[in-house]
């Protein structure tokens, strides 16, 4: 049932947009904590045991089960919000189809996130399957901060001026191109290969290892540059083509930020010889790369909404709101 009281929907629309972005943040901390469950070599700090710890539900701490068990805690209560967030954004505008399918995202990567969190622990995993968990991650923060970013202008989102075909294809591939990017930098951190090229920007020479290790290394380093250029071009692009949606302009100078940050990061994880900083430094940003690009994503794909005046009000950050969406 949605809501419909000129009262009571604009202040559940404000709550809800700031639970949006107190469940987006605390995935944020999900990812950052599975990161330094993985830096750390804590993976199997409770052991083969899940969702129990030792098969206790209040384990004795030695420092690796404690970074496992905190980060299962902090899932545990992430689910709940992204749970509860998802059924506030549907109780609110469950008519449009980008809510419905945002709550869907959300609640849907939550649960394979969760799944191959189970799986890693229970099963020994490849360095691909392990590399797949981060990328799942990724989408799974993304997706909470759209449904942030959604719930602040629903009707605003809905209504926008589509852009041209090429736009929208050359978004998507943008985002899929740094997904495959994210996913090579992973897969060289789950195989150790990331010694293999102690120098920088260029390999320096690191003794005897795998066939291919270089290579790996070299492919994202130069992946990553790539990246900086194609960013560039997605701004003039919409610059060119959809000159009168700065939202489009904003986001892809955000992206383009980030990208060099994660350049300056991946240098800076090198020279430290990987140190527990720099590795929590490039995973941070990662995550902060898809969120721009998520949303440019939706803001190309959107399109009118058929019956706005029935879904309800937007949020307005800093005035009160004046009618129905």
């Amino acid at each position: 049932m949605l809501i419909t009281s000129e009262l009571v929907r604009p202040r559940l629309a404000r709550a809800t947009f700031w639970l949006g972005v107190v469940t987006a943040v605390g995935m944020f901390i999900v990812l950052i904590m599975g990161a330094t469950v993985t830096a750390t070599g804590s993976e199997h700090g409770c052991g083969r045991s899940w969702p129990l710890c030792h098969g206790q539900f209040i384990p004795q701490l030695a420092v690796s089960t404690f970074i496992e068990f905190s980060h299962r805690l902090v899932v545990a209560a992430e689910s709940v919000l992204v749970v509860v967030f998802a059924a506030a954004l549907l109780l609110l505008y469950g008519r449009r189809w980008t809510a419905r399918g945002l709550a869907a995202l959300m609640v849907g990567f939550l649960l394979i996130q969760a799944g191959m969190g189970a799986w890693a622990v229970l099963e020994p995993q490849s360095a691909a399957v392990l590399a797949l968990h981060f990328g799942i991650s990724l989408i799974a923060v993304a997706s909470t901060a759209l449904g942030a970013a959604y719930a602040a202008r629903p009707a605003e989102i809905e209504a926008a001026p589509a852009v041209p075909g090429r736009l929208v294809a050359a978004t998507w591939g943008m985002t899929a191109y740094l997904y495959l990017l994210v996913y090579s930098g992973a897969f060289i951190d789950h195989t150790g290969f990331g010694p293999a090229c102690p120098g920088w920007p260029l390999c320096a020479s690191a003794g005897s290892w795998p066939p291919g290790a270089t290579a790996v290394n070299l492919l994202h380093r130069s992946a990553a540059a790539l990246a900086f250029f194609l960013a560039g071009g997605l701004l003039l692009a919409y610059r060119r083509w959809a000159p009168d949606r700065s939202d489009l302009t904003v986001g892809s100078i955000l992206v383009l930020a980030a990208v060099a940050a994660q350049g300056a990061a991946g240098a800076y994880l090198v020279l430290s010889r990987w140190d527990l900083f720099g590795e929590l430094a490039h995973d941070a940003v990662t995550g902060l790369i898809f969120v721009p690009l998520a949303y440019l994503c939706l803001r190309v794909s959107v399109r009118r909404a058929p019956e706005p005046a029935a879904v309800g009000t937007p949020v307005r950050l800093r005035t009160e709101s004046t009618g129905s969406a």
